[in-house]
């Protein structure tokens, strides 16, 4: 309606939404949060339907599909990434609080793949490289991390095939639409990109290492770098927020370059989150602030 500008409002969960994540067709949108379940929002109909949630080990729990997976009020859901081996956007994988990486197959009754402590702190982000074997982890461990997923579940204590060690905890870390770089985005004020992680093994060392203010302070978001979905002029990109006055979102080249600020009287806050429309003909970013605020740049 006039009245709202065509915002429509929904509050699907009882706590925070740590991640939301569209399935490959623009149909379902999948939220992730705190309160230990994930929704997926049909954009046809307009409805949630809850498709995972947390539970203890009660008996009266045994029948559903996340029996056993709600490790007390210290764990919680930290982050979600759709498993795109499957198109349909209903297998996922999830990252918490405690360490755990939890991969769910939420087609016909739904069942937990793999429930597997790869980490003895939060896991900030998990991440599937293009070729669908090697996922990044990293968090408060301040480890980047790489495993075969092909090796899950494990009843062994498994070691990851590489790894990198940033000095501080990792905001995130994510591989290229090709899949040839990895960029993580540190509390040590970097932003690294490794060539060709997925194919290494033991220490791995970023290609570049750009020097970077992470620094957004106890009440703002954190940033977290991510990569365009897509190529220009066969040039992978990335976006991330800045701590720079004016205000600004920046745009990196897959190498490390400096490509583009954006500034304007539109931003009149730290953009802690961004990233890139995906169906663009051109680059259009998209910046988020801690108080809710979108920032659209075309």
């Amino acid at each position: 309606s006039a009245s709202s500008d065509g915002v429509h409002l929904f509050k699907p969960h009882a706590g925070a939404i740590s991640s939301l994540a569209w399935n490959s067709s623009g149909t379902s949108l999948l939220s992730a949060s705190y309160d230990g379940s994930v929704r997926a929002f049909d954009a046809n109909k307009q409805v949630f339907e809850e498709v995972f949630a947390t539970y203890d080990d009660d008996k009266m729990y045994s029948g559903k599909v996340g029996y056993g997976t709600d490790q007390g009020y210290n764990s919680w859901i930290q982050s979600m990434e759709i498993d795109h081996r499957y198109e349909s956007g209903k297998c996922f994988f999830l990252s918490t609080s405690e360490g755990r990486v939890i991969h769910i197959d939420s087609r016909a009754k739904g069942k937990v793949t793999f429930n597997q402590v790869l980490s003895p702190k939060k896991i900030n982000t998990v991440n599937l490289h293009p070729e669908g074997y090697i996922m990044a982890t990293a968090g408060l461990s301040t480890f980047v991390e790489l495993w075969d997923v092909r090796n899950l579940p494990s009843t062994k204590k498994l070691k990851s095939l590489a790894s990198h060690c940033a000095g501080r905890s990792i905001n995130s870390a994510y591989f290229s639409p090709s899949g040839k770089k990895m960029l993580t985005t540190t509390q040590s004020n970097t932003l690294d990109i490794f060539e060709d992680a997925h194919l290494a093994s033991g220490v791995v060392k970023p290609m570049n290492s750009i020097r970077h203010d992470n620094q957004t302070g106890r009440w703002l978001s954190t940033f977290m770098a991510r990569w365009h979905p897509g190529t220009f002029s066969d040039q992978e990109m990335f976006v991330v927020g800045s701590m720079q006055q004016p205000r600004t979102i920046e745009i990196f080249g897959g190498d490390g370059e400096l490509m583009r600020e954006i500034r304007g009287d539109a931003l009149t806050a730290v953009a802690s989150r961004c990233c890139f429309h995906p169906n663009a003909n051109k680059p259009i970013v998209i910046g988020g602030n801690s108080s809710g605020r979108l920032t659209v740049a075309r």
